[in-house]
């Protein structure tokens, strides 16, 4: 968190400072409402400590939410057809809409190490920080791509009757996103943007934390993508 807030501090001031080279170019600052939905898939891989069992496990997740963010950009040129900026998305979102749960027994208890218990899965993305370019056309369209990271926090839990397994690490995932839009203007200083984007995250991959006595080792992998809109309103100097 705090080495996300002082990269975005950091644009700032080198995006302002760009203000005193470019010519005839504006700073813009302001806030954007979004609709996105968000869609993972992964599997968990569980292998006993002697190598030679393997369960494999797949599910998927999704969930639709709105947000808002905050932005700053400048646009250079007269005509303002290309754009840096940083994106910060405040707050948190699940992945899943529910949390995924199930429950493990063993029948007449023949494990000599119980590991039966009910566990839940979901995870929560927050800190979501983007840095962006736009080439936009005289008419107001623009494409746009950018490179954003994110705090990916897991929120799993177990309940295990005998020894407890490890969870899996909290990470931070780096991802792409593109996306096309519209800009136009209002009053003297004011500007807004339509925006629909994609972003495609990297892949989440960990080991859990596994405890000493515990008879297995289990892994994850997962796949995130999101697909959303925006409107942004903006003031520029």
């Amino acid at each position: 968190m705090i080495n996300k807030t002082i990269k975005a501090l950091m644009t700032l001031i080198a995006i302002s400072s760009l203000s005193s080279f470019a010519y005839a170019g504006s700073f813009g600052i302001g806030v954007s409402g979004n609709i996105a939905s968000v869609s993972a898939d992964g599997t968990e891989t569980e292998t006993a400590n002697t190598g030679t069992e393997n369960s494999v496990r797949s599910a998927t997740a999704g969930n639709d939410f709105g947000f808002g963010s905050v932005f700053a950009e400048y646009n250079f040129g007269e005509r303002e057809l290309f754009t840096l900026g940083v994106d910060y998305i405040p707050g948190s979102a699940d992945v899943n809409r529910k949390t995924i749960s199930r429950t493990d027994t063993t029948a007449n208890n023949a494990e000599a190490d119980q590991q039966d218990g009910t566990r839940t899965a979901n995870a929560e993305l927050s800190d979501h920080i983007t840095y962006y370019a736009e080439l936009a056309t005289p008419i107001g369209l623009y494409g746009k791509i950018g490179f954003a990271q994110v705090d990916v926090k897991t929120k799993d839990t177990e309940t295990h009757a005998a020894t407890t397994d490890g969870l899996y690490p909290d990470k931070t995932l780096d991802a792409w996103t593109y996306g096309i839009g519209y800009k136009g203007s209002f009053g003297n200083n004011g500007f807004f943007k339509v925006e629909g984007f994609y972003t495609d995250y990297d892949q989440y991959s960990a080991t859990s934390s596994s405890a000493a006595t515990s008879t297995s080792d289990k892994t994850v992998k997962a796949d995130l993508d999101v697909v959303g809109a925006s409107l942004k309103l903006g003031y520029k100097f």
